[in-house]
């Protein structure tokens, strides 16, 4: 899988700045660490563990702290993500500063977005080392002004475990099983799991073949569960050149639809298969995607009998 895809699915973007603060923090009995990362920090008032993704929420206001892994240095992941694309997913930056938090580099990033007709206040910091990036990236909507400050303090208190082991799978709740098949884990991106051909990420074989399955965590703005399939079929960094079938389909107790389309990746035009399915549970919903630059049907058989075997904890 090319790094550009991997953006490309994330939406991770910002812009740099000059000028650093440096911040030393220390664990106290008031941090609490976010199951399944790497990172602890002082919660702000109700917030507690998420249940759909990584990391904490308030459920009253729908405000949100997510933490999200991102495999590579914090030096190379930057080079790749400029205002420009920033501003190209609709985010307004207001004000970007530099820190050194515990030694390590950090990009803070206060800016605005509209989703869904609502204007939200996100509050962004990523930092990293050698192996791997963190990004913080809290939002709640702008109108609460209080809500916002509480959420901005929490990120700069962040303290990154580099000798934590992680269980990739722990604060996950579903389950997939690829032993049946060529794939590999790769990595559990912000509770998204990647599967790859080599365990790796990218890839380093010919064979690209790619799964990732996560769960949402907003609501589903849609009563066409079809038409909202069709929607984020399209939202794949892939050119779509035309949709082979599009079927109801059943995994794990979950209804939902499978569609299976072919087309390009939009950025090196490499023909690619893709095999999408989205099951919908409670107005949430959970999506794998298998892409594959394999034109035989080996590699998509492997994708379904890696999606079915999808089962809630």
């Amino acid at each position: 899988m090319k790094p550009s895809i991997i953006t490309a699915l994330l939406l991770l973007v910002w812009t740099m700045s000059f000028g650093q603060k440096k911040i030393e923090n220390k664990l106290t009995p008031e941090y609490q660490n976010v199951l399944g990362t790497k990172i602890s920090l002082v919660p702000p008032e109700r917030f507690t563990a998420a249940a759909d993704f990584l990391g904490l929420q308030e459920l009253e206001s729908g405000s949100s702290i997510m933490v999200l892994n991102i495999p590579g240095p914090y030096s190379e992941v930057s080079k790749g993500l400029t205002k420009a694309k920033f501003l190209s997913k609709g985010v307004e930056v207001k004000k970007i500063k530099h820190y050194v938090i515990n030694g390590l580099p950090a990009t803070f990033v206060t800016a605005n977005q509209k989703a869904n007709g609502k204007l939200y206040s996100k509050y962004i910091i990523v930092f990293g080392a050698a192996e791997e990036t963190i990004m913080i990236n809290g939002a709640c909507s702008a109108n609460l002004k209080k809500i916002g400050a509480g959420i901005k303090k929490p990120l700069l208190t962040a303290y990154y475990h580099a000798d934590k082991m992680i269980d990739p799978f722990e604060a996950l709740d579903f389950t997939i099983d690829v032993s049946a098949t060529k794939l590999q884990f790769a990595k559990n991106m912000g509770g998204s799991l990647m599967y790859t051909v080599d365990g790796q990420l990218p890839p380093l074989t010919s064979d690209k073949t790619f799964l990732i399955a996560t769960k949402s965590f907003s609501k589903v703005e849609s009563d066409n569960p079809k038409l909202f399939s069709i929607i984020r079929l399209k939202q794949l960094p892939i050119d779509i050149d035309h949709v082979e079938y599009t079927n109801e389909i059943t995994i794990g107790g979950l209804s939902g639809y499978e569609i299976f389309a072919k087309g390009k990746d939009e950025h090196t035009e490499e023909p690619k298969n893709v095999y999408q399915v989205i099951l919908f549970i409670d107005g949430l919903y959970y999506i794998l995607v298998g892409i594959t630059n394999d034109e035989t049907e080996a590699s998509l058989n492997d994708l379904k009998v890696a999606i079915n075997t999808f089962r809630r904890k």
